[in-house]
């Protein structure tokens, strides 16, 4: 249940109390974004959402961070157009600390000049970064092109030289003007109590300053008259093509409509976009459409990912899909699965304390009301067939259609600007014509859903874990969680990356995307509709060293999928033709590589660690297997891994213990018996250092330093968490060297893989090249201090709750205490260590985390820099 009130000041407080979870989240979100900004301020509220982390009244540089995190919680921030929103989540005992620390951060900012100016340094990377990704540059270009006055086509991070302009006295006039208490919002959700909540929100925010609100005129985007249309060029290899309609904001009555359509449009495997442009036939690697809708305006947009030698295909397939909604309804059961999902996940957003803060706390911005969502679910509920095509008709205009085409500067060589506008002007015209069209007459007909309500307030429970040894040889583990009415199914096996061969890489991930591409009894097409027409989700996983599916529910609705959820467990068929399919795209994805530099280093990093060990081996695969793999191969690698006696079940969540045990039982029996992978391989021995340069003309270096670990099994896996939780986060020891005090990145964090061989461990940092050997030096520093100092007892207790805390946010999920029994079951390690996690590293002393530095960071390392400099030493 839902308490609202409002302090003397006019802070608005929401709070919401469930108690699924010893977790709690505070968040305040503040009526202010970069739309609010004006000329030569662009960049400047996300400026500000950086700089209150760099000391308060109460707090100096890194202490909020280590206050946070030293309580078991994590702390961070992001800004959007539209507002911006500070948030903290930690155990229910340390809910105290929560409230403190953002009173500190949005009533008590220092602003201090000197860390102004450091920070400056670590947005300005942060710009860069942007520019090294291609989905952040196109849609740049999109909003640009979409929007010519309005705010909303300047980039939320800003400009740089805004960055390094602005003044200390700017910051501050900027911040008293727009973070007032009357234009903020406390929320506060999860495992509280509300008599006794109340007096902390008053004692640590009823003294912020009641000052006067700044109101903001932002600039109207004139009325759009002809189509818009951008063509750009750049180093990313991958194509990506936009394609915008304006739609209103977001309390609009045609929003629900909008939303629908999207769904049915490019939501999912059965959607209708994905289905003809993704998996009838390739042309894509990806596409989706939805609609954005801010506070202003927004936008209905297509974005497919795509080679550039397919466009004009992939423009005259999507013209026809546009067209066919611009002339005909949608149909009935498509539509019932459209609102099924979004009532869904209405109920998915309950499973974390954040998720139910978010909602309330956007609605409250947005509509000025936290329980708005029920009345959107009430007009989604009402929405019909003949509503769709209306608004189809109304916004799918092709005078307000706005393109947007980003392209390899090699491969389109000669090409101009009016390249693909034939295109594009076919697509208008298409569109033209169909909403020339009369529209046929249809009925006015409500399609109502099963309704499931669950309510907010949940109470504690805490249940058991259940191990069954099926007959056939395979393992079950239940966990029933019946509190919100949500099911999660994996299913596992040993294998990956571990069982391929030279001649074979890349069989593990073909196998994962041709899985579920039909069964023996069903279609790809029939899978995906029955699933996701009950609001269910599945995915087939394959990495380094298992294989599986995913496979979430809405419970009531698992008796209508559970025949086809045993046929894809058991009886996938490997069809020639989808393994095609899958095999293109996925020699695309290595194609495109080149357009994330850091898996480019990651890759070259894991080649030169674990020389001679399957783990070198790329994920993707070798592209000469890719192009000749067989339904043969994928079958026989498939049964290898999938024997009865090397598979684990688990199911988490609300379900009848008794069908599900009569389901895995029946499952279990229909698979060959087979015997639990045993095979075990050696790694070369690292002698000596490597430094590897990789040149690549990107903005910032991307560098990978790392040391030979230890295994999944190994006892030390604790104490290298708490080496890990020494090292990461905001309050970790490389945010507060590398970004805090020497402002050299944006992204700095320790990296690790625990393997069932072997492991390493080691640090990804991206920053400008001018600043590549003073990061790897420093790297390296940080590396041998924990090898040469003692560990204080205050450091290894806030390592120790941030471990527990991030232990208990983590398993809020169904899903995610699914995952976490999966995987250690099927790695030997008891799956209950999850849940008792404390008792894994309560114990630890600092002689046993300068022991373990040792034995890994003065050893040799591998370093690897991706960038457009090579480093000037070593390499």
């Amino acid at each position: 249940m839902l308490t609202k009130f409002q302090l003397k000041n006019k802070l608005k407080v929401l709070l919401i109390q469930s108690h699924k979870a010893p977790v709690v989240s505070v968040q305040v979100w503040v009526k202010t974004g970069s739309a609010d900004e004006k000329k030569n301020e662009e960049g400047l509220s996300h400026f500000i959402e950086h700089l209150v982390f760099k000391g308060t009244q109460k707090f100096g540089v890194g202490q909020i961070a280590q206050i946070v995190e030293g309580s078991g919680g994590e702390l961070n921030a992001y800004t959007t157009f539209d507002h911006t929103v500070f948030y903290v989540t930690l155990s229910s005992t340390e809910q105290e600390v929560g409230l403190e620390v953002l009173s500190q951060m949005m009533g008590h900012p220092r602003f201090d000049n000197a860390e102004i100016n450091k920070e400056r340094e670590v947005v300005i990377e942060e710009i860069k970064r942007s520019f090294d990704n291609p989905s952040q540059v196109a849609s740049q270009q999109i909003f640009s092109t979409v929007y010519k006055k309005h705010p909303y086509g300047i980039p939320i991070i800003g400009y740089d030289k805004n960055i390094k302009a602005v003044s200390t006295k700017k910051i501050a006039e900027y911040y008293n003007a727009r973070y007032v208490p009357s234009n903020m919002c406390l929320v506060v959700t999860g495992d509280i109590n509300k008599n006794k909540i109340k007096p902390l929100i008053e004692k640590y925010f009823a003294d912020f300053k009641p000052n006067k609100l700044k109101k903001i005129k932002r600039s109207k985007e004139p009325k759009q008259k002809k189509l818009n249309y951008n063509y750009k060029t750049s180093d990313f290899k991958e194509a990506i093509v936009n394609i915008a309609f304006k739609v209103p904001g977001a309390i609009h009555k045609d929003v629900p409509a909008l939303d629908l359509l999207g769904i049915i449009l490019g939501y999912g495997d059965s959607s209708r976009l994905v289905k003809r442009l993704r998996l009838k036939s390739p042309l894509v690697s990806s596409i989706a459409s939805g609609s954005y809708n801010p506070l202003d305006n927004g936008i209905f947009i297509i974005t497919a990912h795509l080679q550039m030698s397919r466009i004009k295909e992939v423009l005259s397939a999507i013209a026809e899909e546009l067209s066919l909604v611009l002339k005909e309804a949608v149909g009935i059961e498509e539509l019932q699965s459209a609102k099924l999902n979004i009532e869904s996940d209405e109920i998915y957003g309950l499973e974390t304390v954040d998720g139910l803060a978010r909602k309330v706390g956007y609605f409250q911005t947005m509509a000025k009301d936290p329980e708005y969502v029920q009345k959107y679910l009430n007009l989604l509920e009402k929405v019909t067939p003949k509503d769709v095509f209306k608004v189809a008709r109304k916004y799918l205009n092709p005078k307000q259609m706005s393109v947007s085409i980003l392209l390899d500067k090699k491969e389109s060589k000669g090409f101009s600007q009016k390249h693909f506008f034939e295109e594009i002007l076919q697509l208008k015209s298409d569109l033209t014509n169909a909403l020339k069209v009369k529209p046929p007459k249809m009925a006015k007909k409500n399609i109502s859903g099963k309704k499931i309500k669950v309510p907010l307030s949940l109470e504690k429970a805490k249940h058991e874990i259940e191990k069954i040894n099926l007959p056939n040889g395979g393992r079950l583990i239940l966990k029933q969680n019946p509190e919100i009415p949500l099911l999660s199914i994996k299913m596992g096996q040993l294998g990956g990356l571990r069982q391929e061969t030279k001649n074979n890489n890349g069989i593990t991930t073909l196998v994962s995307n041709t899985w579920a591409a039909g069964t023996k009894n069903y279609s790809e097409e029939e899978i995906a509709k029955l699933i996701e027409s009950h609001a269910g989700s599945y995915s087939c996983f394959g990495g380094r060293n298992s294989m599986g599916v995913s496979f979430d529910i809405l419970s009531p609705h698992f008796n209508e999928v559970e025949t086809a959820l045993e046929d894809l467990l058991l009886q996938p068929t490997f069809n020639f033709e989808k393994i095609q399919r899958e095999a293109q795209i996925q020699i695309e994805n290595i194609k495109s590589k080149e357009d994330n530099p850091s898996s480019i280093a990651i890759q070259k990093f894991m080649e030169n660690i674990f020389t001679g060990h399957p783990y070198s081996m790329d994920v993707l695969g070798s592209q000469e297997f890719l192009r000749q793999a067989t339904t043969q191969e994928l079958l026989s690698f498939f049964k290898a891994q999938c024997a009865a006696a090397n598979t684990t079940f688990v199911a988490v969540g609300d379900f009848e213990k008794s069908q599900i045990k009569e389901f895995f039982t029946r499952v279990d029996s229909q698979k060959p018996k087979g015997e639990k992978h045993t095979k075990t391989f050696t790694t070369e021995l690292l002698e000596k250092e490597k430094n590897i340069f990789i040149p690549l003309k990107k903005e910032q270096a991307h560098i990978v330093l790392g040391y030979r670990g230890i295994t999944l099994s190994d006892e030390k896996r604790y104490i290298l968490q708490i080496i890990q939780a020494i090292l990461s986060g905001q309050g970790g020891r490389l945010f507060l060297e590398l970004r805090d005090k020497a402002s050299l990145a944006y992204t700095v964090a320790p990296i690790q893989l625990l393997g069932i061989d072997t492991g390493y461990f080691g640090a990804y940092i991206g920053c400008s090249p001018e600043k590549t050997e003073t990061a790897i030096s420093m790297l390296k520093e940080e590396f041998n201090k924990m090898a040469t100092f003692l560990v204080d007892y205050d450091e290894l207790e806030r390592a120790k709750k941030y471990l527990v805390g991030q232990n208990h946010i983590g398993l809020q999920r169904n899903s995610s205490q699914a995952s976490s029994i999966l995987f250690d079951e099927i790695y030997g390690i008891d799956c209950v260590e999850a849940f008792e996690f404390y008792n894994k590293i309560k114990h630890i002393e600092p002689s046993q985390v300068i022991h373990l530095a040792q034995e890994l960071f003065l050893k040799p390392a591998v370093t690897v820099v991706v960038g457009p400099n090579k480093p000037k030493v070593g390499f």
